[in-house]
Parts: structure tokens; sequence; C-alpha cells
């Protein structure tokens, strides 16, 4: 239904820019795609008027109709972008007049499933209605008539709420975590808290206040259910008003329904409890009073067992050694999720036998796609709620990722830039698409449908995963909407008619010969001309259909291409694709007619082996994203104007690419290599920096230095909008001036030649510095053993204000002190130092923020391992051992000692 929805509203405005002068519609047809709008708005009303029922509530006859005019929007989407394509391509052939070909046949289709559905007999009857909006209301009316009676849907939860207490498992822990948040501090007795554990359904606000009246009036209130929303918020706080109160409330979905909750409960500093469960963490994070958020982790192995032998025996009692290597792998499968466990077990119960054979054919049934098991209905309504909650934004985007096979770490710049790529992102006035589609992800996040599997050092995801589980779902999902197709075997499964989305993650002989046919075996019936989106992944593409089939391809991703499978005109013919990946070993000429994708937003090409790119790449005025290896940009790159990211690009093999960098005033991220430390070299490169105006992400790769960034006149300014610069392995003869304007900075990854305390001073200004990794190297003149050891302090006042992780890499004869007030939010301090420095001191007790404590010992620098350099490593390292243990936050603390090895230059590290 919302999949329906979503379309509809993407289709609106593509018919919009029909509209425009650039097109050169004659009047007629103008008149047409007006009519088709505002039939296609009502349309959408009746959608969302449907998508409020139940879906219990939807008889067939509705899910035909909403399934029929799905198919519709996307062919009519289909034929916009063929006609938008064929007048950018070819403008002299793409008459006016041949657009309405395309309308008389969508009026046809429109007339075909409206008259199917009783909407109405024939086009002319809508079109003398189409001014009216209170007709073309009755004229949808039908929907209320095919609504199903009410029917009382259990709660599949509802047999855990009564489960005896006893036979939980791994509750102990979280209980006294949740019972510790419930204490809180030495206020506890003064303040009303709230605190939040784990997951719950949709909620009902009218009978939740009624619950919440009747339980704390103890029943005196017994016309609770007759009393409207503002008379219940009134009729609570009255009984509320002076007293104690512990309330758990169940089933908070959003925000708005948690700011009407509150309303009710009155707060006089009594020691009054509230605990909220909910599975969007930005519920969490908003009615958390205090930031007491508690999140439920998976089950330990030991406890995931313990239920699974539970609901099996009965009781705690081992499995046989039989059972031993399938059952890991269903525990593994379930990862710590109680209900997979439950689920799981109850189908292993009802098995007389209980033999290895049969377990296994549980296990192969984990995750099987539309394939229907009624023993594992319980497990998929539930997950289903928190899906059928979603809006309806998101909810294409979920699904998109029953694309990837299971546990694929999929990395999440790329996941949206397919988002976008599809057309799932929704374009808002002086937003940027691929952050809108961040914004996404992160809703998907919280609202637990997606896993994290990597997190940088500034919190933002880089890597994720679905679990098998809810992979299980989306697939199910998306063969009922015919939204993607799976393929894992040599023949492709499927009753539908039209593939839209296909993915291919068959394993295919590395013999090719071995197999009968080198393609992918189709059904007559499949037509896959209307596939928007083509996955590929292993040696699967051997066996793929011919790129000649697919007409109107948006998304073609292929790992390990082998280059005879695929003609060079076939991929230049694909005018529609706006994302395409590819690796492997191919020849140069595959990518002769690249310059034909007009519409291409993403290429990516790392892990293609080629040492330079086609000159036609050039033409790709709307790319967005040129993600590549170390291959040589041609001459002209710079017209690449739309460019909003381009990784990696090496200087040593494009040699005026300096020079053209400056053009592409849209680079967001830019990832370099190859600079050289020459003055000429540097100043072309912070000339080109400086018209650089949105970028936000830079990244050197270059093993040089020291260099200087701050060579050119005061006028010049640097990108005042720079979210990371990461230079990890750069080394600076000295800190940048122009650093002091990085007021957006959030990481910052350097190596400086002599560490100056106005070099702290700059850094420790920064307003969002939350990330710093500074590397400490020895100048000239402590090189020539003309200075002594020195301290540093970063100074108190909420310097680095905002900083969370520090990492300090000490090769001088410096050393840093923190003094009160500093860095009053670090958690995380890395250092790094050589043992040869006496005077450490770091303060611990003034990080008042602090959690954990990683310290490394460089003892290298002494290639003969005496008594006493081992005496006096070993000494600092009580030293830091008692400074942290003394810590009142008690931080983790991880130390090690690197040192020689003997007479040979193996380094070993011993941790402490």
């Amino acid at each position: 239904m919302e999949l329906a929805t979503a379309a509809l509203g993407s289709l609106l405005p593509k018919l919009g820019t029909l509209l425009s002068d650039e097109y050169k519609l004659q009047k007629g047809v103008r008149g047409e795609i007006r009519f088709l709008q505002t039939e296609m708005e009502s349309m959408q009303a009746a959608l969302e008027r449907v998508s409020r029922l139940p879906a219990h509530q939807i008889d067939d006859l509705n899910k035909l109709w909403v399934r029929d005019l799905k198919e519709l929007v996307y062919d009519i989407k289909d034929s916009v972008d063929t006609f938008k394509v064929r007048v950018h391509n070819d403008p002299e052939h793409a008459k006016p007049h041949s657009f309405r070909r395309f309308f008389d046949k969508t009026i046809g289709l429109l007339t075909k499933a409206k008259s199917r559905h009783h909407i109405a007999d024939d086009i002319q009857d809508i079109k003398k209605r189409i001014d009216d909006v209170s007709k073309r209301k009755e004229r949808y009316n039908f929907l209320d008539a095919g609504v199903q009676p009410n029917t009382v849907e259990i709660d599949p939860r509802m047999p855990s709420l009564y489960q005896d207490a006893a036979k939980l498992v791994g509750i102990d822990g979280p209980t006294q975590k949740v019972i510790d948040l419930l204490k809180g501090g030495e206020d506890y007795r003064e303040n009303l808290r709230v605190m939040l554990v784990s997951v719950s359904l949709k909620p009902d606000m009218k009978q939740i206040l009624s619950s919440i009246l009747r339980q704390v009036s103890k029943d005196k209130c017994t016309n609770a259910g007759e009393k409207d929303r503002d008379e219940l918020l009134r009729s609570i706080r009255d009984f509320l008003v002076n007293k104690k109160y512990l309330i758990v409330i169940d089933d908070v979905c959003n925000v708005d329904a948690w700011e009407i909750i509150k309303c009710a409960l009155i707060d006089k500093n009594v020691g009054s409890r509230v605990i909220v469960t909910t599975r969007n963490m930005d519920v969490a994070k908003f009615s958390s009073k205090d930031g007491d958020v508690y999140e439920l982790d998976p089950l330990s192995n030991k406890d995931s067992r313990r239920l699974l032998c539970k609901r099996i025996f009965n009781e705690d009692v081992g499995i046989h050694s039989d059972l031993e290597e399938v059952t890991m792998r269903i525990l593994n499968k379930c990862g710590g999720i109680p209900l997979a466990i439950i689920t799981i077990a109850s189908m292993l119960a009802c098995m007389s036998n209980r033999t290895k054979y049969e377990w296994y054919g549980v296990y192969n049934s984990m995750g099987s796609g539309p394939e229907k098991d009624r023993t594992m209905d319980n497990m998929r309504n539930i997950l289903h709620l928190n899906y059928s909650d979603m809006p309806s934004y998101l909810k294409p985007c979920l699904l998109y990722l029953s694309l990837f096979p299971e546990d694929f770490n999929i990395p999440v710049d790329d996941l949206v830039r397919l988002w976008v790529a599809e057309g799932f992102v929704e374009g808002k006035k002086d937003s940027n698409l691929y952050d809108t589609g961040e914004r996404y992800f992160n809703e998907l996040v919280n609202r637990s449908m997606i896993q994290l599997i990597h997190i940088n050092k500034v919190g933002v995801a880089e890597v994720c995963r679905v679990h098998d589980m809810i992979l299980d779902l989306l697939i199910s999902l998306s063969a009922q909407e015919n939204f993607t197709i799976t393929a894992k075997g040599l023949r492709l499964k499927s009753t539908v008619c039209k593939i839209r989305r296909m993915s291919l993650q068959g394993k295919v002989d590395g013999n090719i010969e071995n197999n009968r046919k080198e393609e992918m075996l189709l059904p007559t019936t499949v037509d896959i001309l209307h596939a928007r989106s083509l996955i590929v992944f292993g040696n699967a593409v051997k066996l793929m259909p011919a790129l000649s089939r697919f007409s109107v391809l948006r998304v073609l991703r292929l790992k390990d291409v082998p280059g005879k499978n695929i003609h060079p005109k076939d991929l230049g013919s694909l005018h529609h694709l706006r994302y395409l990946k590819l690796s492997g070993h191919v020849e140069l000429g595959l990518l002769e007619g690249i310059g034909n994708l007009k519409l291409l937003k993403t290429l990516d090409l790392r892990g293609l082996f080629i040492k330079k790119l086609p000159t036609s790449i050039v033409h790709l005025q709307g790319l967005e994203h040129l993600l590549i290896d170390l291959s040589k940009l041609p001459h002209g790159f710079g017209n690449l104007t739309s460019l909003q990211e381009l990784s990696r690009l090496n200087v040593d093999k494009s040699p005026t690419a300096l020079a053209e960098l400056g053009k592409l005033a849209e680079l967001r991220t830019l990832k370099i290599s190859g600079l050289d430390k020459n003055e000429s070299c540097m100043k072309t490169f912070l000339q080109s920096l400086s018209n650089l105006g949105n970028l936000r992400t830079l990244e050197c790769s270059d093993d040089i230095g020291p260099i200087s960034l701050d060579n050119m006149s005061d006028q010049w300014r640097g990108p005042v909008h720079l979210h990371i610069f990461n230079g990890t392995l750069l080394t600076l003869s000295a800190l940048p001036r122009w650093f002091s304007s990085l007021s957006e900075l959030s990481y910052l990854s350097i190596g400086v030649n002599g560490l100056r305390q106005v070099d702290l001073q700059l850094l420790g200004a920064l307003p969002v510095l939350r990330y710093l990794h500074l590397c400490a190297h020895l100048d000239q003149k402590e090189l020539r053993g003309g200075v002594t050891e020195e301290r540093l302090a970063i100074g108190g006042n909420q310097t680095f204000r905002s900083l969370a992780v520090f990492e300090f890499t000490n090769y001088s004869r410096l050393w840093l002190v923190f003094e009160q007030g500093a860095t009053p939010r670090l958690q995380r301090l890395d250092l790094i130092f050589k043992s040869s420095i006496c005077g450490f001191d770091v303060s611990f007790e003034n990080l008042t923020s602090l959690k954990h404590v990683t310290v490394e010992i460089d003892c290298q620098e002494s290639r003969n391992t005496s008594d006493k350099v081992m005496n006096d490593a070993f000494d600092m390292k009580t030293r830091i051992r008692d400074a942290v243990g003394s810590h009142p936050n008690h931080p983790t603390l991880e130390l090690s000692i690197r040192f020689p090895e003997c007479s040979n230059d193996w380094l070993s590290v011993r941790t402490c």
C-alpha cells in the first residue's frame, strides 16, 4: 500500500516537469498531462485513506486495485523517463506529438484499471467530472464498501507478558541496570526521572490514557472510557498530585505520542518514576529527562543456549553431542534475539525425533524468503509490526536491502547513493539528496531495522548489515509487492510478469563449461525490460542476461566483471542509468561508450583494473560521485562541474589535475594522493582548494613531510565548511593559520613538526572538534639536540570543549598536561610515546568524563634492551596504572610496552 503511495508521490513532480517549455508539447498533450496529474492526486488521497486502515480490514478488491495502480504508475514513470531521454539525446527526432501516443496508451490502461474496480467505466466519464472535487471523492467512496468488519487481533507478544519470572533467561544483568537507573544518584528521591528499555507496538492514545486513569485511581474512575483525551489528561493529573508513583508505559512509537502522555504526568519532586519502552531511539532520546536510555543487548551464547533448552526440554539440560553443531548454527543465525530463539525453539520442540537431520531442515528454512512457513508466522508478524509503523518514504529504502545476500556488509554511503539513483529520496528545497538519504538511514537504525557494523571515530555509521530474520521478512514483503526478485541459483523462480529489481546471488561452477547454459534461465513469461536495478554478486555475473534486455535500468552493480560478457555498445546504451559500479579485469574499450550515459550520478570503478579512464568521461556533466583507485584522469575532467565526491585523485598520474580541481565548485568530498612537497605543487593545490567552498571532507593519503599548507597571502581563505581533515600520514612544518577559521571541523588527523603552545590554543578553540589525532615529530632544533624536554598545557576554560576522542602520538621531547576544566567531554584518550620521556604527567584527574585509556610505551629506540630501559618502562607502567586506577570514573585501561626483541629488528608488544 505505502509503496504505491510513495510511487505516486514521486510521479506527480515528474509529470509536472513535462509542462515546462523545455519539451514544447502541443496544447492538447499538455492538457492531458494536467488531467493525469489531477487524477493521480485523487488516487493518492484515496490510497492514503486506505493505508490508514488496519491490514485485516482491507479486502481483496482494494488490494488488487492498489497492485494494478502501482504497476501502472511504474509504467508511466518508465514512459516519462524514456521520452525525456529521447528529447535530451536526440532532440531532432523527438517530435512533440510523439508523446501523444504514450498518453493514448496510458489513458487506455487507466480506463481499464478503473473499470475493473468500479472506479469509472471509461475515461470520458472521468474528464466530465474532473473539476468537481466533491464528485471525485464520491468516485472513490467504494473504498468504504470494501472494508471488512472490525475484528480484534491478538497481540502476538501477549503470552510473554504472563510468563513465569523463574523461566526468564538473561534478565539478571539488565534487571540490575534498570534498578540502578530507577534509583539514580543522590537526588533520586527528589526528581521525576524517565528511563527507557526496549521494543513495542503501535499505541492507541485514548486507550493508554484510559488504562493509566483506571490504574492510578484503583478503578474508582469507572467511566474512563467515556472521557475524551483532554478529560483523561485532567483526571490523571488530579489523581497524581502529590503522589509518588511508578508507571510503566509500553508501545510508545513516536515523539508525538510521548508528548501527549507526558502532559498527564505531574512531577512534584516526591521520587516518582516512569518507565517507557520503545523501539525508536529518537523517542528514547527525546523522552529521557536525564539521558538515562537503556538499550537491551543481544543474549550471550550461554543465555541463548539456556533459552533454547528451556523452550524445547522445559529445563536447563545440555544439547546432545549430535545436535551441537546444528544448534550453534541455528543460534548464530538468531543473533541473540530472544524472539528469534523462541520461535525457532518452538519449531524444534514440535519434532518428535529431534534428530540432527530434522534440525538441519529447520536451519535451512531460516531465511527462506517468500516460501510460506506457518511456524515462522508469529515471528514475522511481530517484526512486521515495526515495518508497518514506518512512514511511506522509508519502506522502499528498507525493502531495497533485500537485494543483498545474508551477512553482507553494506557501505552506508554506497547504500544512500543507490537510494538516490532509484529515486527513493525526496528532494527538498535547499537540501542535498545525499544528506536526506543519510537521515533516512539513521531513522531505520533508530527503528532497529538495520544493524551497525562499523562506526567511525566521530560517531558516523560506515558499514551496516541486515539481521537474517529481518532480511527474511524483507524478501517476503518484496516478493509480495513485486519490489525485488532474488535468484540464488541458475534458474530464476518468479511468478510475476514484470521484474522491477533483480539480484543474482547464485554460486556458479568455476568451470563455466560445466553449466548447460551461459545465461540465467528465465521463464518465458518473465519481462525484464522494466527492471530498474540489476545487482550481481560474485561469479553469478557469468550467467546474467544480456544488458541489451534492460531498457530502463537505473542501477547496475557488477562485481568481478569478465569483460567478454558485456558488449561495450550495450553498456553505452543504458541511457537511464544513474548508478554504475564495476570491478574486475576488463579492457578499456568496455568503457568507450560511457560518455553516452548523460543521467549517470555515481560511477564507482574501484577495483576495476584499468590504468586510465576513457576520454568520454568528461561529457558526464551530471556526474556527482566519481570513485576510482589509481586510474589516470583524462584532460578536461574539470568539466565535471556537478561532482560532489572525487575519490581517489592521484596527482602523479594526472599532471594537470591540480589546476582543473579548482573548477569543481560543488565538490563535498575529496580524497587525494600523489601530492609533491615542493612549493609550486602545494601552492597550486591550495589555490584550487580556495575555490572548493562546499568541501566537507578532505583526505590526503601521502606519507610526506614536512610540508607547508600556509604559503598563501593573507587574503587566501580555506574551505570554511570542512568537517573532516584526514591527513594521518601528512606531516606539516607548522600548523596553518587558516585552521582557525574551520569552525565546522569535527575530525582532524595530522602530524606537526615542533608542536607549540600556540598550536594547542588554535586547535582548542575549534568549537565542534570531536576527534583529534595529533602526531608530534621532532623539529630541526630537537634533531640537533638543542631542546630539552618541554611541557605544553591544554588549558582550562572549556578548551577543546567538544573533544570526545584524543589520540596523541609523541615522538618529540615535549609532553602534554591537561589543566582543570579542559576537554570536559573527553571520553577516550590514546597515548603512544617513547620511554625516554621522564616527565610523564597527564593529570588524569582533570579529565572528568574519561571512560577509556590506551597507552603504548615505545622502547624501540633502544636497539639493545637494557635493564634500565626495561625498568623505566615498567616503572612508567605502574605510574600510569595507579593514575588511571585512582580516577573517580574507573576508566578501562589498555597498557602495552613495545620493545626490540633480542638483537633483531622485529618488535614485540607485551600487554600489561
